[in-house]
């Protein structure tokens, strides 16, 4: 089968590579029918995640079952899938309080062998463990939301969750970053009842995405954040701060936006080791910090029932749509950020 094929940082392939089988009788075999490039696959791709050579990218995927293990049982052949990017066992401790997120055995798809060893799904084929815990039968509801339930197995349902978590009706909240995950935080924010929606970043055409979101665009070069923020908030601060961004300096940003008492969400991805943060101020402020890897199947089932009912509409930040045979230019796009969302098609 074809895959995209990350050799090294920034050399990354379409190749030809064995089609994979299911192993253990939780496993489903899954025809990937559309798969799409997240931010989390950028770590590996510049080096800033090491992994082994040769690893199948790629963690946000749909498509139908073709087989199915032996103990699977609330999914048959010919089913349509959508499948969390974090896989969990259902079964230890942290999963029966549900928190999968914090799985003893979490394993997360095309992340390579620090992150549980499974191959991506930027390929023709993928396949699911554990797979009546980490799918879902996708509704009957016609060809058109398929790329709304795209997102549900990852950016759509994180956004969500950072959200949710935190959120009062009536709530300001401020969303730091707006790419893919902090504009799925946006939407979720008006879905979920917030008063205003902030979304703070510096490229344009991903400001003007979150102004046709409804949310108070702020460019980062114009202004001070922080400044704009509080002006907005009549100099309180927002009641929830979304960091979508996954980097130092976002996260102390969003730290001095958040009102005293509120409450700092943190779905963007870190991996550093150690950070220079203004604990005083978190302290003072009485802060409420929620973070870690997202619990998707927690959240999944409501995010995919908004979405038929034509609440969420993740499918509206997709930028680019191309095959997976251009995943290269695909990943330069991306990088980029000439791109918001890509989705690709393994069968062109």
């Amino acid at each position: 089968m074809n895959a995209a094929v990350l050799r090294a940082p920034h050399d990354l392939v379409v190749a030809q590579v064995p089609r994979p089988t299911i192993t253990e009788p939780t496993d489903v075999l899954v025809r990937v029918e559309q798969t799409a490039i997240c931010g989390t696959d950028l770590h590996p791709y510049e080096g800033r995640l090491e992994i082994e050579a040769d690893v199948i990218l790629g963690h946000e995927f749909l498509g139908t079952v073709e087989a199915v293990g032996a103990a699977v049982t609330q999914i048959s052949e010919g089913d349509r899938v959508v499948a969390s990017c974090v896989v969990s066992c259902g079964a230890c401790y942290q999963c029966r309080r549900h928190q999968p997120g914090n799985c003893a055995g979490s394993r997360i798809f095309g992340l390579g062998l620090a992150l549980g060893d499974l191959a991506g799904a930027q390929a023709e084929y993928v396949v699911v463990p554990v797979a009546d815990i980490n799918a879902r039968v996708i509704p009957d509801a016609g060809a058109a939301i398929d790329e709304d339930i795209l997102f549900a197995g990852d950016i759509m349902t994180t956004g969500y969750e950072a959200v949710a978590r935190a959120i009062r009706p009536g709530d300001t909240v401020a969303v730091v970053g707006a790419g893919p995950v902090g504009l799925c935080a946006a939407m979720s924010a008006d879905v979920l009842g917030a008063a205003q929606v902030i979304v703070i970043d510096r490229v344009k055409q991903r400001l003007k995405e979150a102004e046709n979101l409804g949310a108070v665009a702020v460019d980062a070069d114009d202004c001070e954040p922080t400044d704009a923020v509080l002006d907005l908030t009549d100099w309180r601060g927002a009641d929830v701060v979304v960091d979508a961004v996954g980097h130092e300096s976002a996260l102390v940003s969003a730290i001095s936006m958040v009102r005293a008492g509120g409450s700092l969400s943190i779905p963007g991805v870190y991996t550093e080791e150690s950070m220079t943060l203004p604990f005083a101020e978190l302290y003072l402020k009485g802060v409420k910090v929620e973070m870690g890897v997202s619990h998707i199947t927690e959240y999944m089932d409501e995010v995919i029932a908004l979405s038929v009912a034509g609440k969420l509409k993740p499918s509206s930040i997709i930028s680019h749509r191309m095959g997976l045979s251009q995943a290269a230019e695909a990943y330069r796009l991306f990088e980029a950020r000439e791109a918001t969302k890509i989705v690709l098609d393994p069968r062109s």
